[in-house]
């Protein structure tokens, strides 16, 4: 009984927790284009590092959803993310 009672508390504790991270191509997609806009803004110059952290990120994110471990591509997609807003907020 103990047995199935630790099983039961594991399993909902999967359950939970494993929906949380999804992260799709659509995703990776739209971050995408927001690298392409930080790109036409001329991130690569004015904000270089962010730019190329973006990309990095993303790169990496790609890889992860590859290689279907969605939590770690959300991870890395949503640092991605957040690094090209930022290349793009200082190119502008």
């Amino acid at each position: 009984m103990k047995r199935w009672s630790g099983l039961s508390v594991f399993l909902l504790a999967a359950l939970l927790t494993g929906g949380c991270a999804v992260y799709t191509p659509k995703d990776i997609h739209a971050v995408e284009e927001l690298i392409q806009q930080a790109q036409a803004a001329g991130a690569r110059k004015k904000a270089a590092y962010d730019y190329y952290s973006a990309v990095e990120h993303l790169n990496v994110a790609r890889e992860e959803l590859s290689e279907s471990d969605d939590g770690s591509a959300k991870v890395f997609g949503d640092k991605a993310r957040a690094m090209a807003e930022k290349a793009l907020q200082k190119s502008k």
